[in-house]
């Protein structure tokens, strides 16, 4: 097989898009962090080819100077990112620029709709529906085997859905239910890695790891749960911590869905993170019914500043109707906790589920206020293609079943809930921005807390767009055309 020439393209956009990890919003404060696929996709293919790397994103590159700059690069292969919430103007940008070259995408709007993509976009090659395994390698191979044309047969291919010679799709066996999987560190070399930002990172540089891939839970407005679940050897999470620590990273964000879901892994993790040769500050993502007293404590002392946790709404009825599986009280427990261990808390919250009210909604915002965190995200609901919120949308009359361009962070509401209109919900959600972030005690509470320079200039740039944005929101995603 030859060594083919390889980008690795987080495309242009209207907005600073996030669009990893088959998850795709708008910055909400103007934050980028790593595109995390084509970080992991660097350490698997660097293994077999010569790579390069755009990441239009981080110094928000038009099109037309995007395509200026590729136009210097030697490469004969695209993987891309795409999602939901622009891959309307990336696969313009693509079939304006890159009709040449055997094009993979890979995003969210791929798990839900690759198909129709391909249909619509027959210049696109393959699609990645698991950006853990090797399988861009492998069909790459085929390619090469078949003299680079159409694939002949039916040959499954680890992660990838691609054409065949006879015009049919070919999907790849993906997301096994249990199990393992391993892969290089990612090349961080070849990326801008020292401007990535986000609010929780303690210090920047920061790395962005995965110790396991999907989630066992299974809420219908998130298709993680589709994933299946799998956990990554920890001999390859060593690897990988040696390499960070050689580029003098000190913070981690783990971008685990569910920190300490299986106790034996995560156990194991933090062991590895306690070690001297393995002292980083990091943060994660959990539940609050999974995180018990022992594992925060074990957490705290092996470094954890910050976890995340999806509260979403403090009414039992509508946490209920999402599969949520969490209670209220179960939060103020969690929440409290962490503020006596010293563990920073982000919580997520959605307005405009089916159910909400006024009255549901403003009682959402005020437990936000209750619990305290240091961040709160609040967010639009979004009927995802690909999530059983979509289908129970589309059932009801909140959307037209033709809404495939979605955004949940700062974009006006797709939903008509019937129960409160679109206006409502931005209304209420930019509410809640302005009474949780403008407090002063909290504003106090932020400015005092900082450790460096660094961290109040991004706090202070941060906010601002935050704010900024709460009140003037992007226009609705299917307004969006075609570059």
């Amino acid at each position: 097989m030859k060594r083919h020439k390889i980008l690795l393209l987080n495309p242009p956009g209207q907005h600073r898009y996030i669009r990893d990890y088959y998850c795709s919003h708008i910055s909400k404060a103007n934050y980028i962090w790593h595109p995390y696929d084509l970080f992991v996709q660097s350490g698997i293919l660097g293994e077999q080819h010569d790579l390069v790397a755009f990441d239009a994103n981080i110094d928000n590159t038009t099109p037309e100077r995007t395509a200026q700059y590729l136009s210097t690069l030697d490469f004969d292969t695209v993987l891309m990112l795409s999602g939901a919430v622009s891959w309307k103007s990336d696969l313009g940008f693509a079939k304006k620029y890159l009709q040449d070259k055997t094009l993979i995408v890979s995003g969210d709007i791929t798990i839900a709709n690759g198909r129709d993509l391909m249909d619509r976009y027959p210049f696109i090659d393959a699609t990645l529906q698991d950006f853990t395994q090797p399988g861009v390698h492998q069909f790459l191979e085929q390619l090469d085997e078949n003299g680079g044309g159409p694939l002949k047969g039916n040959t499954p291919i680890q992660g990838i859905t691609y054409r065949n010679s006879d015009g049919e799709f070919v999907d790849g066996p993906v997301y096994p239910a249990y199990g393992h999987f391993t892969h290089p560190a990612p090349k961080y070399e070849l990326f801008p890695w020292k401007k990535y930002r986000v609010p929780h990172a303690r210090k920047v540089p920061f790395a962005s790891m995965l110790t396991d891939f999907g989630c066992p839970y299974h809420c219908n407005f998130c298709i993680t749960g589709t994933f299946g679940y799998r956990m990554r050897d920890l001999d390859n999470v060593e690897m990988e911590l040696n390499y960070l620590k050689t580029l003098g990273i000190e913070d981690i964000w783990f971008k685990d869905v569910v920190f300490g879901v299986n106790k034996r892994h995560y156990y194991g993790l933090l062991e590895l993170l306690k070690k001297p040769e393995h002292k980083f500050r990091w943060a994660t993502l959990s539940r609050v019914d999974v995180v018990t007293d022992d594992i925060l404590v074990k957490m705290a002392e092996a470094g954890c500043h910050t976890i995340q946790f999806g509260v979403e709404s403090s009414d039992p009825d509508i946490l209920e109707s999402i599969e949520k599986g969490i209670s209220p009280e179960r939060v103020k427990e969690v929440f409290n906790l962490c503020r006596k261990l010293g563990i920073r808390t982000l919580a997520h919250f959605i307005i405009g589920l089916p159910g909400e009210t006024m009255e549901t909604a403003k009682r959402t915002i005020d437990f936000a206020l209750d619990i305290d965190p240091d961040f709160a995200s609040f967010n639009v609901a979004s009927p995802r293609v690909g999530t059983p919120l979509r289908d129970e949308a589309i059932e009801k009359g909140y959307i037209s079943d033709e809404l495939t361009e979605l955004d949940n962070s700062i974009t006006f509401p797709t939903m008509d809930l019937g129960t409160l209109s679109k206006e409502d919900v931005w209304r209420l959600r930019s509410e809640a921005v302005r009474r949780f972030y403008l407090r002063p005690s909290y504003l106090y509470r932020r400015l005092t807390g900082v450790r460096s320079f660094r961290e109040l200039t991004n706090s202070i740039f941060e906010g601002t767009n935050l704010v900024v944005n709460s009140l003037n929101p992007k226009p609705d995603p299917a307004e969006m055309v075609e570059v």
